[in-house]
């Protein structure tokens, strides 16, 4: 479906392009857009949804963040990512981040996603280090 906004309260919401029921997303977001069909204005879908029209736009918007997420993540892992992974990685494991992205991206081949190197990165780490990792992903907007 196309990218319906809120702002004109009469115009049916539609889905971000990309957006599927597989697409991981919070609760609070999956609430809204739910009520999102194509043929429901933002008005609608607020009231079905129990929220307001703010809280519709913040939902819509959220959801095409989260589909970007998902698209980055089965992409390919290039340099410049695997140079942010690195230096995120580093934040938790210090210098042995750059050894460790190199053996996870050898194992993984050419083909490797960013999806499959952060799990296997995280599959590495203690409790702690994961959380202090995945806090550094979500500040660069990696995870």
């Amino acid at each position: 479906m196309g990218s319906g906004r809120t702002g004109e309260p009469m115009n049916p919401l539609t889905w971000p392009d990309g957006l599927s029921d597989a697409t991981p997303m919070p609760y609070r977001v999956w609430r809204v857009m739910h009520h999102v069909d194509g043929s429901r204005p933002a008005g609608e879908v607020a009231r079905l949804a129990h929220t307001t029209l703010a809280d519709v736009q913040a939902s819509v918007d959220e959801a095409h963040r989260w589909v970007g997420q998902a698209v980055r993540r089965e992409q390919q892992v290039g340099d410049a990512t695997a140079r942010v992974v690195t230096q995120c990685l580093a934040a938790a494991v210090g210098p042995l981040a750059s050894v460790m992205v190199d053996e996870v991206l050898d194992d993984l081949g050419q083909r490797a996603t960013l999806s499959a190197l952060l799990a296997s990165l995280a599959a590495q780490l203690t409790q702690d280090r994961a959380q202090l990792f995945a806090r550094q992903l979500r500040e660069r907007g990696m995870a």
